[in-house]
């Protein structure tokens, strides 16, 4: 069966929610929003550039693609007007290779459908080149099934796959006897333990007094799964000004621990507005919502109380796709 289109996969669409929230903290850190221009690969729809504006319309926005034919379709779904948004036809290399921070703050998305070294590279070069304040996100592919299959309950290594691995991304493992994990949570913790690497060799303690600071970081399916960190750029001695801007936030991931699963449920509208009236709730809400509920939502009690978790953490993050008549 086809996959829903890009732009509506409710947990790509929690990230994005979640990444509006962790700009607007940024704007208690580093200053006004409107000092930043905003970085994406938009895709034909241009979701995250339409959110950016709708949110932050003060801020200019770049989108980047290579294809002529989707620059064309990005035209015609422009969200605002051309002085507000450039679109960018080239590649995410080549924009990163000639671009230059000249002291302007910036919000750079690196949203990756491919898990490739290359995707390292281009964020080590762009930590080089942004200026202290900005912030960066950086989305990757981290699909088990790319490198395992199942046998029962047994992963078995596709012929060559971890080795394959090791070998492609041995200037950025933890150690060199480090392969890509079975399960997917494994598989995030150690994506984002190498773009930790990745973090520490654009910007050296020895060399910069700038640092790569975490600011969130999740996995989730979206079709496959994907991992995404985000950080800012912030001197190295003032962490505690990156905590303060980001204190109380349930999202916030300040020093590199497991990046947070997004996995919400299937519910119904009126599902959701009945839920809606006891979130959010102090008492533990899968089993609170599961009997304010009054019905089971996945095929035991243990799995719906573990999805209507889910559902109570990220339920001011999760879209409404609704059908309308054109």
């Amino acid at each position: 069966m086809s996959q829903p289109p890009y732009h509506l996969r409710t947990n790509k669409a929690a990230d994005r929610f979640a990444f509006i929230e962790a700009m607007r903290r940024l704007e208690r850190l580093a200053g006004p929003l409107a000092e930043y221009t905003y970085y994406g690969l938009g895709g034909a729809y241009l979701e995250d550039i339409r959110l950016v504006y709708e949110f932050y319309p003060e801020i200019s926005m770049v989108s980047i693609e290579e294809n002529g034919e989707i620059c064309s379709r990005q035209e015609f779904h422009r969200p605002c007007a051309d002085d507000r948004l450039q679109l960018e036809n080239n590649t995410l290399k080549s924009f990163i290779a000639t671009y230059e921070a000249k002291d302007e703050k910036s919000i750079f998305w690196l949203d990756y459908t491919r898990l490739d070294y290359t995707c390292f590279r281009d964020f080590i070069t762009l930590l080089g080149k942004i200026a202290v304040g900005s912030l960066v996100k950086i989305t990757l592919r981290a699909h088990p099934a790319d490198y395992w299959t199942w046998e029962g309950e047994r992963p078995l290594e596709r012929k060559g796959k971890p080795e394959q691995f090791r070998r492609r991304f041995a200037a950025v493992l933890p150690d060199q006897s480090a392969y890509p994990h079975w399960s997917a949570k494994g598989f995030a913790e150690l994506l984002q333990r190498m773009l930790q690497i990745a973090a520490q060799q654009a910007l050296p303690a020895e060399a910069t007094p700038f640092a790569f600071q975490p600011v969130s970081s999740f996995y989730y399916s979206d079709s496959t799964s994907m991992f995404t960190l985000t950080g800012v750029l912030w001197p190295r001695g003032d962490a505690a000004a990156v905590e303060k801007a980001f204190n109380g936030w349930q999202f916030a991931n300040l020093t590199w621990t497991s990046p947070k699963l997004i996995d919400i449920p299937d519910l119904s509208t009126k599902e959701r507005l009945h839920l809606q009236r006891y979130l959010p709730c102090s008492t533990p809400p899968g089993a609170t919502l599961r009997a304010k509920l009054g019905h089971l939502i996945e095929e035991d009690i243990a799995k719906s109380e573990a999805a209507l978790d889910q559902y109570a953490a990220f339920h001011r993050y999760f879209p409404y796709f609704l059908r309308g008549t054109p």
